[in-house]
C-alpha cells in the first residue's frame, strides 16, 4: 500500500499492535466520556476490539509536514460488531460534542461527520477536535468501512488543511478497498 503522496506505507509488527492495543485499551478504561453512550464512538478510531481477529496497520509520515496517516484492516470480527460499526452514523449526531475526563483533566472534543471522503459504499467519515488544557487544538480525519467482512480504518492528522487529511484519508481507503475483494 501506499498514501496519497506515494510513499509505501509502513507495516507494523504485530507484536507492536498487540502491545499499543493494550496499553490503549488500559488507559480508555479509566477515563470518563460524557455523554456515557459515546464511549464506545470515542474508542472505537482507536482500539478496535480484534479479540480472535486478524489486523494489519500501516502508517506514513511526512516529515516536512506533520502529516501522518494510517491504515488498519482488521477480519475475522463477529457480525454483532460488523452491525455495530455500520451504526455508527446514528451516534456522530448523538456525540458530536463530548468531554472526556482522565485524571482530574478534562478534555473537551467535538464530532463532525464528513461527507464525500470515500466513495465506498457505506463509508462512515468525521473529523474528531480534542481542545486541550493548555489550549491546543487537534484534530484527525477518521473513514471507516466494512467491505467483505473487512474494516477498513483510515486516519489522517496534520498536514496543510483539513482538506489534505481528508483527501489523504480518503484515498488510502479507496486504495485498500480496491484491493478487498
Amino acid at each position: 500500500m501506499r498514501d496519497a503522496a506515494d510513499r509505501r506505507l509502513t507495516v507494523l509488527p504485530s507484536a507492536d499492535i498487540a502491545t499499543t492495543l493494550e496499553q490503549t485499551k488500559a488507559m480508555l478504561s479509566s477515563i470518563d466520556v460524557k455523554p456515557a453512550e459515546c464511549k464506545e464512538l470515542a474508542a472505537s478510531s482507536t482500539v478496535p476490539s480484534v479479540d480472535g481477529a486478524a489486523m494489519a496497520v500501516g502508517m506514513s509520515t511526512d516529515a516536512a509536514t506533520g502529516a501522518v496517516t494510517a491504515l488498519s484492516l482488521v477480519s475475522g470480527l463477529d457480525q454483532s460488531f460488523l452491525a455495530r460499526l455500520k451504526g455508527q452514523q446514528d451516534q456522530l449526531a448523538t456525540c458530536s460534542s463530548m468531554t472526556m475526563t482522565a485524571s482530574g483533566m478534562e478534555v473537551a472534543v467535538t464530532v463532525t461527520a464528513l461527507q464525500g471522503v470515500s466513495s465506498r459504499p457505506g463509508t462512515i467519515a468525521y473529523r474528531t477536535d480534542t481542545a486541550l488544557p493548555d489550549g491546543q487544538k487537534q484534530s484527525t480525519v477518521t473513514a471507516q468501512v466494512v467491505q467483505q467482512g473487512v474494516v477498513l480504518t483510515s486516519v489522517a492528522s496534520g498536514g496543510a488543511s483539513e482538506a489534505d487529511a481528508v483527501q489523504r484519508a480518503g484515498a488510502l481507503l479507496e486504495s485498500a478497498g480496491a484491493l478487498v475483494k
